[in-house]
């Protein structure tokens, strides 16, 4: 004899799993089962960080970009590909009381992981605070971005050597070090940190991850082995 009303209980399970499987949040952009927001935890991260999204990675469901500033309190963060003439980012470029990096690894780069703190700290002059932008998108667009945007072209680069493999395994990298956008944000802040300070409040930024892992975490989950 066929129970009814477990049967219509678990169409209804179903329902709703399917519900919020397919439901859209509008804040991280990823569906209901796959939502991190209840992991962010924003806070001021010393650097600063400008984050600049080529649009179609903005879009990308897997993408970091929008994920890092979602965690970072005083980051800000714009979608384009030419930033030449772009308001905002000019205003940070040129505001006298930051000091502008960019986060790329050109032949010129300053290479963070071989200086002390000491040394990091002296890439700014005087008391002007460290704003680091940052460029969000494939190497392929990234490149184009970099080509179209002068403003960009003329800051200080900067870079630095992966402590770990990136965990971002499930998308294609060029070399196997290469750090998705919220990993290299929070490396940077690892190496502008004082070093042996291990109290939850000093370390704050690696909360910064929580949401990443969940998503790689929820990615593979779905992703047929």
């Amino acid at each position: 004899m066929i129970n009814l009303a477990a049967a219509s209980r678990h169409e209804l399970n179903g329902s709703t799993d399917a519900v919020k499987f397919r439901a859209w949040c509008p804040r991280c952009r990823r569906p209901g089962v796959g939502c991190y927001c209840s992991l962010i935890d924003p806070f001021d991260s010393v650097p600063r960080f400008v984050i600049l999204s080529q649009p179609r990675e903005a879009k990308h469901r897997l993408g970091t970009g929008r994920m890092a500033h979602l965690g970072l309190a005083n980051s800000l963060w714009f979608e384009g590909v030419d930033f030449s003439q772009h308001p905002r980012v000019n205003r940070e470029i040129a505001d006298p009381a930051n000091a502008p990096l960019l986060l790329f690894p050109s032949l010129q780069a300053v290479n963070l992981s071989n200086l002390t703190l000491t040394e990091r700290q002296q890439l700014t002059v005087g008391h002007r605070a460290a704003v680091v932008f940052v460029l969000d998108g494939t190497w392929k667009s990234v490149r184009k971005m970099m080509r179209l945007s002068d403003n960009l072209r003329r800051l200080p680069a900067i870079c630095f050597n992966p402590s770990n493999p990136s965990a971002y395994g499930f998308r294609r990298e060029p070399r196997p070090e290469c750090y998705s956008t919220i990993e290299a944000i929070h490396q940077v802040i690892e190496l502008f940190s004082a070093p042996n300070i291990e109290t939850a409040a000093a370390r704050r930024h690696d909360r910064l991850l929580q949401p990443f892992h969940f998503m790689v975490t929820t990615q593979l989950a779905y992703t047929p082995s």
